[in-house]
Parts: structure tokens; C-alpha cells; sequence
């Protein structure tokens, strides 16, 4: 199967809800998430890690399901790591939150803290900060140095993985970085772009050849945005566990019949 064909098959999840509609829209992502969580601990991953992990919610949740399982967090906007490390007792939680953008090799990079857009100024606490340049002529940034670091230096750290990623256009960088710990990954949630967004960045279909060839199915997508979402992933063996097609197709029931 090719990118374009899964991304077709995936499509047909949008008669769940009325796309005409933001709230249906919405309401699609939060039912991506709760898919999502509901998986984690019947595959039951020894690792998961939050990549773009902002106020590290999700890694916070994750540890809540997986108190067993490493949890690690990374944010590579020193302003936000600053102000959720402060708020949050994530050590005491059990998360380790990490200041370093994910990225294809180790070692310091500059990272783009979005200031300003077309649209509006963001300040300094933006979520959506990036490795990569925006296409928005009317961008500004603060550009700061910080720690990279490839995900494979975690791939001695389980046996079975679970990842969400979410890093503002940089899925080449990250994904690049990763090669060893995709092969123990079971289950994924990536956001994904059909426009480009950043500056050179791989689209939705570049994502998924690269995650299809090694190994991981597309599963389902929300519709948040009409060229931004994010799209469901899981090994070949994470499928074959007893619990895990029961548990998508009340999932996927679900969807159809909670309220709008």
C-alpha cells in the first residue's frame, strides 16, 4: 500500500462527523487522544516518550497508565520547560522532562522560539516553536541554542515503546533520529501536515512512507485542522495482541455515537 492510499482509507473516518463543523473538528482530535490512551496499556509499553511535549500533559497522563513504564518528556523551548518544570513536580511524578529538541543527531541547536506571525504576536510561550523555519514571511523569532538529541539514545531503554509527536514541522529531524527505537515501536501518535507549514519540511505523505516502511500501520486520524492533524500507528505484533482490535472497534463506535 502507498501513502496516498492509506491517507484515502483513512478518510473514511471522516463520516464520524460533520467537518463543516470546528466543534466536530475538535471533537475528532479529542477522540484521536482518548483512541490513544486507551491503547497504551493494553499494549502496555516499558517506554513513552512525549516529543514537542510542551506543558508535558500527555507524558503526565501516560505515566498515570504505565506506572511501571519509563516516561520522558521533551520540550526544546526553554521558555515553556522553564515555566511547566516550575508548575509541575515532575520528578515526584515519575516523568523525566527534558529541556533538548528532538532532532537526527546530538549535540547543541539552534531552536526557533516563535514570537510573532502573520496573524498576530505569540510571545515567548508559544506551542508552536520549532527546529524549522515557518513559510510565513512574517514570522520573527528568538533564536536560542539548546541540547539535540537523537531518540535512539533511548532505544537501550525498552523492550516495547510508545511515542507521541508532535514538533511543529520537524518530523524529518525526528524520525531521522530514530531508526533504532522504531523498530520497538508499538504504538504512535505523529502530527502530520498536507501544506507545508515550515520551510522544507516532510508532508504527510513523506511521514507515512517512511513509517510504513518500517513497519508501523496506519490505524486512524482526527480532522482538527483541514491540512494539520495527526494520524494513529501500531506494529504489526502490538495488533496481534487479543485485546487490541475489541478495543478499536469500541473506539470507533464510540466516535459515531458520542454527542456532539
Amino acid at each position: 500500500m502507498t501513502p496516498g492510499q492509506a491517507l484515502a482509507q483513512l478518510s473514511a473516518r471522516a463520516s464520524l462527523y460533520d467537518l463543516r463543523d470546528r466543534a466536530a473538528r475538535q471533537r475528532s482530535a479529542a477522540d484521536l487522544r482518548k483512541m490513544f490512551f486507551a491503547l497504551l496499556p493494553v499494549v502496555g509499553p516499558d517506554l513513552f516518550v512525549e516529543a514537542g511535549a510542551h506543558d508535558g500533559s500527555g507524558a503526565r497522563r501516560a505515566k498515570r497508565l504505565l506506572p511501571e513504564a519509563r516516561v520522558v518528556a521533551f520540550e526544546g523551548n526553554p521558555h515553556n520547560h522553564a515555566r511547566f518544570a516550575a508548575r509541575h513536580d515532575f520528578k515526584g511524578l515519575g516523568v523525566d522532562y527534558i529541556l533538548s529538541a528532538l532532532s537526527d543527531c546530538d549535540g547543541p541547536v539552534t531552536f526557533k522560539v516563535l514570537t510573532a506571525d502573520q496573524h498576530s504576536a505569540q510571545g515567548v510561550y508559544s506551542g508552536r516553536s520549532s527546529l524549522m523555519l515557518r513559510e510565513d514571511p512574517k514570522a520573527e523569532y528568538e533564536t536560542v541554542t539548546v541540547p539535540g538529541v537523537r531518540l535512539d539514545s533511548l532505544a537501550e531503554a525498552g523492550t516495547r515503546a510508545a511515542l507521541w509527536v508532535d514538533v511543529e514541522g520537524a518530523s524529518e529531524k525526528v524520525l531521522g533520529g530514530a531508526g533504532a527505537l522504531l523498530d520497538k515501536t508499538a504504538l504512535m501518535m505523529i502530527e502530520v501536515e498536507s501544506a507545508a507549514f515550515w520551510q522544507g519540511q516532510w508532508l504527510v505523505h513523506d511521514v507515512l512512507a517512511h513509517l510504513m516502511a518500517r513497519g508501523l500501520v496506519h490505524i486512524a486520524r482526527d480532522f482538527e485542522r483541514r491540512h494539520q492533524f495527526n494520524i494513529l500507528l501500531m506494529s504489526d505484533a502490538a495488533l496481534a495482541l487479543p485485546d487490541v482490535l475489541p478495543l478499536l472497534e469500541m473506539q470507533h463506535s464510540l466516535a459515531r455515537y458520542r454527542k456532539e
